[in-house]
């Protein structure tokens, strides 16, 4: 028994960990969100079922519609649940993706499970983003793919097993358009390597069809070409949030670092000589095989985000699990970057968790919708949070903080002069953005003209010079 080994089966350690790992999840669970991204989706999900606002004729965002469908329904169930419930559907997302894992590579759940919460620290997936609901979706496309191949003597039961792979991917897809090549290699090695391919492909097809038609009706009832505008928007936005080379040079090199923190992992993984065979280990290929379509998938965007890596994390954490249960030992040096990584992005998150629970604290929400209530607000580059806590209405389509930047480069500030000739009720700015050139002048002198201030935070420690990012100005306008 290497010594390796030796210390994960001590039980100090196992009971360090466990402790460890609830402190980590709690900083998580007294959080309202964790990371901004999911309470966009919320806001725009709230449109769509209290208002039946389809995306994007609210506010807009460059995601499809599915996630918003997905997290405005999570939301208004977890409605009363003030903080946690985008970890609780992280962990929700998890277990589910665990307990599929188990179904088709014969792992122990807890061990997937607590690979996903703890090793997974540095791609954020208790954060409740995208990425952490997309590896399951994922995983139950292939779930149900593989379900139909093993049906060899139900020709009943395999269609509608395929059928009910391709309308999930048809729904799914439209979480994140990652998904369609994170998919690709695994779903086609499962369509094409058994009995009757195009009988396989014909019908996935068919049923993806069927679930983006499901998806999509709305916007074809609505009629007035409102699905080519959805599509539409969302091509103008993407040309222009594309990453420059610099962004991409750093995606790469950040993607480059963490596989090669995983290296011991992914090395033992593909020394294996079965590694790429239909027989006798199909389900070792298929592993494999999603792990090698989800890496471009991480580099698609060009951004240099953390997150996306949870993409291929998902199947090295079934690779690990796998490798423990077949006993091959690792050297404690070869996996101690790893862990050193694991240890610190862990540390870090907690650290922000708890800053940010102190943050959020001086923020009177309540006091802030009371004196909106159902007017609409004009943000200037402001986080769309206070929008999402404040249950407040946005006064501008481009809602999140540098979108109006990303769409309108150098004219954003005439953008939103235009904005305020249309005399909205309020508008939010940066704490002191006149002051600190965050806001242009001449928005600057417009507000000081026709509005009066009506409420202020400024987030951070007394003395501090530079004011938490949360901080932000409410401003009235005159009568």
């Amino acid at each position: 028994m290497s010594d390796l080994q030796k210390i994960l089966k001590s039980k100090v350690f196992i009971f360090i960990i466990t402790l460890y790992s609830i402190f980590y999840i709690f900083s998580y669970l007294i959080l309202p969100f964790s990371t901004a991204d999911t309470t966009f989706y919320a806001l725009i999900g709230r449109s769509l079922l209290q208002e039946h606002m389809l995306p994007y004729q609210y506010v807009f965002d460059h995601k499809p519609v599915g996630v918003y469908a997905l997290y405005g329904v999570w939301d208004a169930l977890t409605a009363p649940l003030p903080v946690g419930k985008f970890t609780v559907l992280a962990l929700l997302s998890l277990a589910a993706f665990a307990a599929m894992a188990r179904s088709i590579w014969h792992t122990r759940w807890l061990w997937v499970f607590a690979a996903l919460v703890v090793l997974g620290a540095p791609f954020e997936l208790l954060a409740g983003n995208t990425e952490t609901l997309l590896i399951t979706t994922e995983l139950a496309v292939l779930w149900l793919t593989r379900k139909s191949t093993l049906a060899t003597t139900q020709h009943t039961a395999r269609t509608l097993w395929l059928l009910a792979a391709g309308v999930t991917f048809g729904l799914t897809v439209n979480i994140n358009y990652l998904e369609g090549i994170c998919l690709f290699l695994p779903v086609c090695f499962l369509l094409l390597t058994n009995t009757r391919p195009f009988f396989n492909v014909a019908l996935f097809a068919l049923g993806t069809c069927g679930g983006l038609a499901v998806l999509f009706s709305p916007y074809l009832a609505e009629g007035h070409h409102a699905l080519a505008d959805y599509f539409t928007q969302q091509h103008q936005f993407l040309h222009a949030y594309s990453a420059k080379l610099s962004k991409r040079i750093k995606a790469v090199l950040l993607l480059a670092a963490y596989l090669a923190v995983f290296s011991p992992i992914l090395i033992k993984w593909f020394g294996q000589k079965s590694i790429l065979k239909t027989a006798p280990a199909p389900d070792t290929t298929l592993l494999t095989l999603w792990f090698v379509s989800s890496v471009p998938a991480a580099l698609l965007s060009g951004h240099p985000f953390s997150h996306y890596s949870g993409l291929w994390f998902a199947p090295v954490s079934i690779m690990l699990v796998l490798l423990s249960q077949q006993k091959l030992s690792f050297s404690g040096w070869a996996l101690a970057p790893l862990a050193t990584v694991v240890l610190l992005s862990s540390v870090d998150e907690t650290h922000k968790n708890l800053k940010d629970y102190i943050n959020f604290k001086q923020i009177d929400y309540t006091r802030l919708s009371d004196l909106v209530r159902q007017q609409k607000v004009l943000n200037i580059r402001t986080p769309h949070t206070h929008f999402y806590m404040a249950h407040l209405h946005s006064f501008d389509r481009y809602l999140f903080c540098d979108h109006i930047d990303i769409v309108y480069g150098k004219n954003a500030g005439q953008h939103y002069l235009q904005d305020l000739s249309q005399r909205p009720a309020f508008v939010m700015l940066p704490y002191e953005g006149c002051t600190t050139g965050k806001v242009e002048q001449p928005v600057c002198a417009y507000i000081q003209q026709h509005y009066q201030q009506a409420y202020s935070a400024r987030i951070g420690k007394p003395g501090r010079k530079k004011p938490n990012r949360f901080s932000f100005e409410l401003y009235k306008i005159k009568n």
